[in-house]
């Protein structure tokens, strides 16, 4: 239930409340006004242009997956979204042939520095053996662990 039901409206004839969780009507106003007025001082937006997207898999000979990367190149940022590598296959030197291909390509297509985020329980070690240097920190996100925000210049 809206919990807006109980609210007076204030002085400016707003009434504003917490509606959890919001209607799907609600999270598309909200999302697409945004989306409008972003585009109208950026332009397209380029995370939603395919051609800015970044997939490097590591397959077996097989063909399975055994690993990957996915990111996106905004301007001059790789920003890279996830990397993961099966278990089994860890500790081999998969993850930095993974890391070292899309940071090449990335160069390839003009970009000068990286980003990502990783948690205390998953690599911060792995990427700052790799050059990629803290720049900020969220303690208890979630509760118990710590969220890294990593940075690493490419040229």
């Amino acid at each position: 239930m809206i919990q807006a039901e109980a609210q007076r409206a204030g002085e400016d004839g707003f009434l504003v409340a917490t509606e959890n969780p919001p209607d799907e009507q609600t999270q598309i106003i909200l999302l697409s006004g945004l989306a409008s007025f972003n585009e109208s001082r950026i332009g397209p937006d380029p995370v939603r242009d395919p051609s800015n997207h970044l997939c490097v898999v590591a397959r077996d000979a097989e063909g399975r997956v055994r690993g990957g990367l996915q990111g996106v190149i905004v301007g001059a940022w790789l920003a890279t979204d996830l990397v993961w590598v099966e278990e089994a296959y860890r500790r081999r030197g998969l993850g930095a042939r993974l890391l070292a291909e899309a940071e090449a390509e990335a160069l390839r297509r003009g970009c000068k520095w990286a980003i990502l985020a990783t948690f205390d329980y998953q690599a911060p070690g792995f990427y700052s053996r790799r050059g990629y240097v803290e720049y900020a920190r969220m303690e208890d996100f979630p509760w118990g662990s710590t969220r890294f925000q990593l940075r690493k210049t490419l040229a």
